[in-house]
């Protein structure tokens, strides 16, 4: 299941970035929990309902978001690491920057059950149990 799995990732983050959430969510478990980077702020996003309201959040932020996981390696067991950032503008301030961004993403069935981002390459790592 692996490569699917790393496949399957692809094409969530493709969705998302072409603004398609109804594609990204066919790719997504039901039962899906979604911690963001700022997750820590404002709670992890459950299910498909928390997966709309992170993107109508995330549309009302940002003039522009994209994610560019450049490294997507298979762990195994279901997971995959994702590792690149995060390019945003935000709403009004023009202002553009990347932002690191470090997940890991575990799969059940096929579909993303779960996906934390830890921001950090070192953090992420760690919580695969991986070293470089």
């Amino acid at each position: 299941m692996s490569k699917e799995n790393v496949e399957a990732y692809r094409e969530g983050i493709a969705a998302i970035n072409r603004g398609d959430l109804e594609a990204a969510l066919r790719l997504t478990d039901p039962e899906v929990t979604f911690e963001p980077l700022r997750a820590p702020v404002e709670g992890a996003y459950k299910g498909h309902d928390g997966i709309r309201a992170w993107f109508a959040d995330t549309t009302e932020s940002f003039e522009a978001f994209r994610i560019d996981h450049s490294e997507i390696r298979d762990l195994g067991d279901d997971r995959v690491l994702a590792i690149g950032a995060l390019h945003v503008r935000g709403k009004g301030s023009g202002i553009e920057t990347d932002v690191p961004s470090a997940a890991i993403v575990t799969f059940r069935e096929g579909r993303m059950a779960a996906l934390k981002d830890y921001a950090e390459r070192e953090k992420a790592l760690e919580a695969a149990g991986l070293s470089e």
